[in-house]
């Protein structure tokens, strides 16, 4: 991404935003957006508004673009912005949990979202029920009570309401029925590389090659995951090399296997450590019980990390899984992959 370690590690962990995807608040003493979440107390009443809807997870360039449009036509207008979304993600409710495969967690999503110029952040508790009503029925019951829509900036694959009936055509349809006229924007999806940016578009770069820096041009961030430290083999430490096993309980997005340079923040303090990262299971030690998925190697680091929680971010994809002939071998390697970290991303950890 061209950016310094400092400022990848506070893209990833501290949710800094790129200047260039985010509206200028309105004075430089601007709070976040005040997180309104339904269902948690008394809602305040915005009034007429102007809105973006959707999941966003990721929040990659193409949400970004939206939340731009839908802040600058506010202010055009004279009235709030709001991003409205949905926790958890729809996802989540309607799929198995093996074909889940998340960029974000809602936590982390939710609060990424505050951080874009928009005056509100609505959180929408998302039930079998929500879903079974239609884009009209929502509309009223549950968009109504919080703000009157005088204008919706969407996705041109925007979907809402029982069957995705909810398109922008029918948004348009409503939009003019309403007492108060709505105007309702549908927009190209934002193209990189002459290919719409998609959470899907991310998840195949990170899943299936493992790109993690094509990746992070799409997120404006480094991607991260979020897990315990558990024991493992204890094999790098044998060889001079410890590695914090990482247990992922989410169904975060995890790289394809292989091994990556990247950056680990432990338990959200403000210390980060240039790390070396294995994912998946080594195949030098494959017939072996207690392999772990993600394996990292902080540079610098010294101290017990069982049951601490870590946030793993992959910054650039070194190699694929491979077999040794021979422990000199792997070791070699190994040693490698650290030689480069240390290089590129520093060799002890560094504070926020």
């Amino acid at each position: 991404m061209g950016l310094s370690t400092h400022e990848l590690a506070r893209r990833a962990f501290l949710r800094d935003v790129d200047a260039d995807t985010v509206v200028t608040p309105r004075s430089p003493l601007a709070p976040a957006s005040r997180l309104i979440e339904l269902g948690k107390g008394d809602a305040p009443y915005i009034g007429d508004a102007v809105c973006t809807i959707g999941a966003f997870d990721g929040i990659h360039r193409g949400h970004r673009f939206l939340f731009s449009r839908t802040v600058l036509d506010a202010r055009r207008r004279g009235l709030p912005s709001v991003i409205m979304t949905f926790d958890p993600d729809p996802d989540e409710l309607f799929l198995p949990f093996s074909k889940i495969h998340k960029l974000l967690n809602n936590e982390d999503r939710l609060a990424y979202l505050t951080n874009f110029g928009a005056d509100f952040v609505l959180s929408v508790p998302f039930t079998r029920s929500l879903a079974a009503n239609s884009t009209e029925s929502f509309l009223r019951s549950v968009v109504s009570p919080v703000f009157k829509p005088r204008a919706i900036h969407v996705g041109s694959d925007f979907k809402l309401g029982a069957g995705n009936a909810g398109n922008v055509e029918e948004l348009r349809k409503l939009g003019t029925r309403r007492s108060a006229k709505c105007e309702v924007f549908g927009y190209d999806l934002v193209c990189n590389v002459s290919e719409p940016v998609t959470a899907t578009r991310v998840r195949r770069l990170l899943m299936e090659d493992g790109d993690c820096a094509a990746a992070s041009q799409l997120l404006c961030r480094p991607h991260f995951v979020r897990g315990t430290v558990e024991k493992g083999r204890q094999k790098g430490r044998e060889f001079g090399f410890p590695t914090a096993n990482v247990r992922i309980d989410y169904p975060y997005v995890v790289p394809a296997e292989g091994v990556y340079a990247g950056l680990v923040l432990v338990d959200d303090l403000d210390t980060v450590w240039p790390t070396a990262v294995n994912v998946g299971v080594p195949r030098t030690f494959a017939d072996e019980e207690g392999c772990a998925s993600i394996e990292a190697h902080m540079l610098g680091f010294e101290g017990d990390l069982y049951g601490r929680q870590v946030s793993v971010a992959f910054v650039e994809r070194l190699r694929g899984q491979q077999a040794f002939e021979s422990l000199d071998d792997l070791m070699a390697t190994v040693n490698s992959n650290i030689a480069w970290t240390a290089e590129h991303l520093g060799s002890e950890g560094f504070r926020l």
